[in-house]
């Protein structure tokens, strides 16, 4: 227990330091102290303050920018009944993404009540895993509604469920998102990594992973500007389509993004034909810059590194393997290859 208390009171003052609003202030915190640290809550099965994430966070009401507070939640298999709501000026932290894990099957037919954790703004939640096996309709594992927290550090997964998301962004949510894995699994109708609806995240060092029966996709863009950097994003299933990165009339930017879509094994009826995409742009704006576009090149796949309708599409100094698709806008490529240094040649409009 002496130990657990250094160590915790380390934690808190790297995040208080380093996170917390007003990051020119440095936190001094004595070690030798029995004192309980002021605006630290804990969580751990023994010898924390609560032993259930959400009675935590539900237990701070006075959090503001001059008045943040740190939720630590110690190592271990939380499992939650009601969403943990992320508030503002609370920094939550676990003590890692495999030492911590946030579980539970909360799912209906509705996605406000579908998530176990929903974000807030001024907030940050690092270091841990989310997890929803919820059965009902719509299954979430971190849902942001006019929200943008910092998420860093966390490990989602959503297996289960008709419409699964491992994140979803919607309703102008801009978060910060940085060493993310996003996983969404199932033998459901609709599985999505990433899903961005009206909302502008800047993802960096992504995983985005959708994987399911009918439409799997890595990363979803609808009438939404994300920023993606070094981002995997992978697409693949039994389905009629599997999508790394699916653009809707948005004007998203990739850099250094490897995006691939292809036929899975999961066992059930087949579709004549999966349709496979890398990158699937419709009415779009899309930079792509540096990035690695795979598309499936199976006997039972209609396919396309890069299928373009409608908008304007740039691909510079790229790969694009599995050949292109266009059907109407523009789509210009500078300095790009079909993945076996062959120059690939493709200006249509």
């Amino acid at each position: 227990m002496k130990n657990f208390t250094l160590f915790l009171m380390i934690i808190a003052g790297i995040l208080f330091s380093s996170h917390a609003i007003g990051a020119d202030r440095v936190v001094v915190i004595p070690l030798n102290t029995t004192k309980k640290l002021m605006n630290v809550v804990t969580v751990s099965a023994k010898g924390g303050d609560f032993t259930d994430p959400v009675m935590a966070i539900n237990s701070i009401t006075n959090a503001t920018a001059d008045n943040p507070y740190l939720v630590f939640i110690g190592p271990g298999v939380y499992t939650i009944i009601q969403t943990f709501a992320m508030k503002p000026f609370v920094n939550i932290a676990g003590a890692g993404q495999d030492a911590t894990t946030l579980t539970g099957a909360i799912s209906s037919n509705d996605p406000e009540t579908s998530a176990i954790v929903t974000g807030a703004n001024n907030a940050t939640i690092s270091n841990l895993t989310i997890e929803n096996k919820g059965l009902a309709g719509y299954s979430i594992a971190l849902y942001n509604n006019n929200s943008s927290p910092v998420i860093h550090e966390v490990t989602v997964t959503a297996s289960r469920g008709t419409y699964i998301y491992g994140v979803l962004n919607t309703n102008s949510s801009s978060p910060n998102m940085t060493d993310v894995v996003a996983t969404a699994t199932s033998r459901g109708i609709e599985s999505y990594g990433v899903y961005n609806s009206f909302s502008s995240p800047k993802m960096m060092n992504v995983a985005a992973t959708g994987s399911g029966e009918f439409a799997s996709y890595g990363v979803y863009n609808s009438s939404s500007s994300p920023s993606m950097t070094y981002v995997t994003a992978t697409a693949f299933g039994n389905g009629y389509y599997n999508v790394g990165v699916y653009n809707s009339s948005s004007s998203p930017s990739l850099y250094n993004v490897t995006a691939t879509a292809f036929e899975g094994s999961l066992k059930g009826p087949q579709p004549e034909e999966t349709k496979s995409y890398a990158v699937y742009n419709t009415s779009s704006t899309v930079i792509i810059r540096h990035c690695t576009l795979k598309g499936d090149i199976s006997a039972n796949a209609t396919s396309a590194g890069i299928y373009v309708n409608g908008g304007t599409t740039r691909v510079m100094q790229s790969s694009i393997i599995g050949g292109v698709d266009f059907i109407s806008g523009t789509l210009t490529c500078v300095n790009s290859d079909d993945g076996v240094a062959t120059a690939l040649i493709c200006g249509y409009q």
